[in-house]
């Protein structure tokens, strides 16, 4: 095959580029001699075979045996003594090729693990009042998954909830039905929240923790209490509207 070129010593070429411009590629089997043009890459490498010459496929040389497109990172040009330039395949430059392909590619997988690993131990790190600045960066309830106890998740129409204990979820298990899984994480500028009943010593009433219960406003008075002002109002105390 020929595929033949002009080149300076100073590497005279196209415009650098650094994607193949041509994709249809072909495979010439040995003993057939057949002229293609190539495209040469900003590093002097081969970057794309055509059958037809353009504006940035137009270096010509010679070539013998077949070629393999998949392999076009081992190609280069090697002028001979009466200045025709032969397209040879180097084993060790297609070998060479591949390893820094599969460094990058791990590289970037490494970086990508590091941001993630970064990212929730960044999320996880924050107390509740800044966490609830930022919901939007935890993830989504779902079911058949294991959660940690203190994972933070977004539940439902703008819930926010934190995981009580380790376990696997499941879907009739929701969070706004298993108070022993899961607590609401309330909003501190939300001076009077609805009462919650306790499920344990985790989520009691402690002196001075503000509530709503049945459309009125109670402060506890004793701490670890477990029941509603309703069921212990030796406990709370009314607010004055």
């Amino acid at each position: 095959m020929t595929v033949r070129m002009s080149l300076t010593n100073d590497c005279e070429r196209p415009p650098p580029v650094t994607q193949p411009l041509f994709q249809n590629f072909f495979i010439f089997h040995g003993g057939i001699l057949m002229k293609i043009y190539v495209q040469i890459g900003g590093d002097c490498s081969i970057t794309a075979f055509s059958t037809c010459s353009t504006a940035d496929v137009q270096v010509d040389a010679e070539v013998t045996g077949p070629l393999y497109p998949e392999k076009i990172s081992g190609y280069k040009l090697e002028p001979d003594n009466t200045g025709v330039n032969h397209l040879v395949f180097d084993e060790e430059q297609f070998k060479a090729h591949v390893k820094q392909e599969q460094e990058a590619a791990a590289l970037a997988e490494a970086e990508a693990k590091l941001a993630e690993v970064s990212r929730d131990a960044l999320l996880a790190g924050v107390d509740d009042e800044v966490a609830l600045t930022m919901t939007c960066l935890y993830p989504e309830w779902q079911a058949g998954q294991e959660y940690k106890t203190g994972n933070r998740l977004r539940f439902g129409d703008g819930g926010f909830i934190k995981v009580l204990q380790d376990h696997k979820s499941q879907a009739d298990w929701l969070p706004d039905a298993t108070p022993s899984l899961y607590a609401v994480i309330a909003d501190p500028a939300e001076e009077w929240p609805e009462f919650k009943q306790p499920t344990g010593a985790h989520d009691v009433y402690m002196a001075g923790d503000k509530t709503t219960y049945k459309g009125e406003h109670y402060t506890c008075k004793a701490d670890n209490t477990a029941h509603s002002p309703e069921e212990y109002p030796e406990a709370w105390e009314k607010a004055a509207e």
